[in-house]
């Protein structure tokens, strides 16, 4: 039996975690919840599940993560709250299934070192890196000619820049392809949130920006690939269910049937590649310049990227003028080398402050 932590149990991920749960009741007791505002779902969990520990609007988190218990914490909190817990649980040499990406964004560095330290696994839930992750089973890192990441193609990829330049709130909501919160949602629009995966997956595998590429996959087949130095390209195809890359984290290094089979038919299937438009979507390269820069760029990026759609939700700003606060931030900022958390979190709220400056004279 694996003994479990969830972080963000009232969430989406947090969710489907207590549903793998509930299906296999002999493999998992889970001994904490946390929620951050949802009281009324946490505490029919807490009924439910009966952990030791259950903690609302944050509190305790890293508290909970470093009972001795504890096997694997599933972090699937919203923004920096994870940041703090996920380094508690690694010091405290528990396994961690991450499916908040800001931890990588902004701790990446810090985060894998402390990791390989104390000699911990870290499973990333996000579809993309868990579709990397699985994919590299089939060879050693050093056998990698470059991974893959895919990305869809919405309706905003076939507009001119004028169009893009009108694109309101609620057109990014109309026919989303994932069911995803507010900030993401916006985030994958301007692709910003393909930037944050960049630099995700750059400390997740510990390869160089030149190994990791980004292509447009129109039928949401496939999920990610990797090609390796022999000429062979191996991908992770399936439905679009976050579900099944909880699964996976969870039972990890092992898999167990589906406990809702909603596999895909691949017979007669399309699947197309295609070269993403980096001069229409120009937020998809600022990962690549936040991995070339290091240190505390990739926190400066996500702060900026946090004002600057706060500034595009409050119609302070056009869809189109999101990238370029982020790129005039991160042009402003000299990055600190291998920054501790205080440095990576003052970097961060440097970042806000700075694009709300830009905003402002707007």
């Amino acid at each position: 039996m694996k003994n479990i932590v969830i972080l963000g149990s009232t969430g989406h991920i947090g969710k489907q975690a207590l549903e793998i749960v509930r299906a296999y009741p002999k493999e998992f007791k889970v001994i904490g919840l946390s929620a951050n505002t949802n009281k009324d779902l946490l505490v029919k969990q807490t009924k439910e599940f009966k952990p030791k520990l259950m903690s609302l609007g944050g509190k305790d988190m890293e508290k909970m993560v470093i009972l001795p218990e504890v096997d694997l914490v599933v972090v699937a909190v919203v923004g920096l709250a994870g940041l703090k817990p996920t380094l508690a649980a690694i010091k405290a040499k528990k396994d961690v299934a991450l499916a908040t990406k800001e931890v990588m964004v902004l701790a990446g560095e810090l985060v894998m070192k402390e990791a390989k330290k104390h000699k911990v696994n870290i499973i990333p839930v996000d579809s993309e890196h868990s579709a990397i992750f699985q994919c590299l089973k089939s060879g050693r890192i050093s056998e990698v000619k470059k991974i893959i990441l895919t990305m869809g193609k919405g309706r905003f990829a076939t507009m001119s820049k004028k169009e893009l330049e009108l694109i309101s709130l609620k057109d990014i909501y109309k026919n989303p392809t994932w069911i995803m919160g507010q900030k993401i949602t916006i985030d994958s629009a301007t692709c910003l949130n393909k930037s944050f995966e960049v630099v995700e997956a750059r400390w997740l595998f510990n390869l160089t920006s030149e190994k990791i590429k980004v292509i447009v996959h129109p039928e949401y087949i496939c999920h990610s690939l990797v090609e390796f130095v022999d000429g062979s390209i191996i991908g992770e195809f399936g439905s679009q269910d976050m579900k099944r890359y909880v699964q996976y984290a969870l039972f990890y290094p092992n898999r167990k049937q589906a406990i809702v089979t909603n596999g895909i038919d691949i017979f007669d299937k399309k699947i197309t590649f295609e070269h993403p438009s980096s001069d229409k979507f120009p937020g998809l390269q600022l990962g690549f310049l936040a991995i070339e820069a290091g240190g505390t760029m990739p926190a400066v990026m996500h702060g900026a990227d946090d004002a600057a759609v706060e500034a595009f939700i409050n119609k302070k700003i056009k869809f189109t003028e999101i990238a370029t606060v982020i790129r005039k931030t991160m042009s402003k900022h000299k990055p600190i080398k291998s920054p501790n958390l205080v440095q990576i979190l003052e970097s961060n709220e440097w970042g806000k402050i700075y694009a709300d400056k830009i905003i402002s004279k707007k």
